[in-house]
């Protein structure tokens, strides 16, 4: 991750080695480029260890990660998602360390396929709901599920009571750019039977912005960022999610029964509606402009689009964090076995040896 404000695939690490961690794996993560600032990460301190990647050192060669990544000492590396031209080298040096080498990626269409070669598994996030049998990935691609372990009850969730009775609409902005272009959307949504729940990094900010934009501030509620269970509870309690146009959060908030408006983050930053597959587009405002965004959120407020068969199926796909754990172990017992194994000729000669013998 170069930008901060990019951070899916430092989430789905984070959130893949608190798991690891409590299976009794010591997780590193080395991220390139600053952190979010998410309560996830401060949850994590006590048992994952983050160490910072520095891509733009001079004389930076594979060889040199080779020996850098050697002495962690791992049994196996994991990368967050298939390599941007600035993380190439480590993807490299990561696939000729000689230990297994899983890849985290997500499903966006097959032409987007992240590079197998060196690679022991791929495991592309997606919601197989959507493609009803359609789709068949050879190994080592396999699709996960979201990573939704925990949901959080709507009554258990922190907003007062008298909102409970409205439709909610959520916001989830990691950056102020987000937050302000929902806050322009939320601020047109002249309907009464909505409550508003923004959930940002400065709610102080969110609120003295939201008043001068003439938000009726009694059905608005703004909280800090979240842990991943209300982040959760409060998507699977909205009619409508907003969230910025990153494939995860898209992902997530279909996962959880709510359609979703997808908030641009500036130029050449995010998801691009091309990259996503048509399939999607009735459940997802991906690239329009923002008289069609509110067109789409007053039409969900009145009728959710996905049909309650949908509804179910996805309800299903939950756990892709344990799965992804459970692959991962398998894929490094399956290399521990063959590597304490002796060669074919040698178990071969063994048997020679013994048939003699006899």
């Amino acid at each position: 991750m170069k930008n901060p404000v990019v951070g899916g695939a430092f989430i789905r690490a984070l959130r893949l080695a608190h798991e690891m961690a409590r299976r009794g794996w010591h997780p590193i993560i080395c991220n390139c480029g600053p952190p979010l600032v998410d309560p996830k990460i401060r949850a994590a301190e006590g048992s994952v260890q983050f160490l910072t990647l520095d891509s733009g050192r001079p004389g930076l060669t594979a060889d040199k990660i080779i020996s850098e990544f050697a002495a962690l000492k791992p049994d196996l590396v994991v990368m967050g998602e298939g390599a941007f031209p600035p993380m190439e080298i480590y993807y490299d040096a990561a696939r000729r360390l000689g230990r297994p080498f899983i890849v985290l990626d997500q499903y966006y269409n097959d032409w987007l396929l992240p590079k197998n070669a060196g690679v022991d598994l791929v495991l592309m996030y997606a919601l197989a709901s959507f493609w009803d049998g359609d789709l068949r990935l050879a190994p080592p691609y396999e699709l996960t599920p979201p990573f939704i372990e925990t949901v959080t009850e709507k009554s258990a969730l922190p907003v007062p009571i008298e909102l409970h009775h409205l439709h909610w609409v959520t916001l989830v902005a990691y950056d102020p750019y987000v937050l302000d272009r929902g806050l322009e959307l939320l601020s047109r949504l002249d309907r009464r039977d909505i409550a508003v729940i923004v959930l940002s990094l400065n709610p102080s900010r969110c609120r003295r912005e939201a008043e001068a934009l003439g938000m009726e501030m009694r059905r608005l509620v703004s909280l800090p960022l979240q842990l991943d269970s209300n982040a959760f509870g409060f998507l699977n309690a909205s009619a409508v999610g907003l969230v910025s146009n990153g494939f995860m959060q898209i992902m997530d908030c279909l996962a959880l029964g709510c359609p979703v408006i997808a908030l641009e983050r500036g130029t050449g930053v995010g998801m691009s509606e091309l990259n996503v597959d048509k399939r999607f587009f009735p459940y997802v405002s991906l690239g329009e402009p923002i008289d069609r965004q509110l067109e789409r959120v007053f039409a969900w407020l009145d009728e959710n689009p996905l049909s309650p068969r949908m509804r179910e199926r996805l309800s299903l796909e939950r756990h892709g964090v344990s799965f992804c754990a459970t692959r991962i172990e398998s894929i490094y017992h399956r290399e521990t076995w063959k590597r304490s194994r002796p060669p074919r000729w040698r178990r071969m000669l063994r048997r020679a040896q013994q048939w003699i013998s006899v």
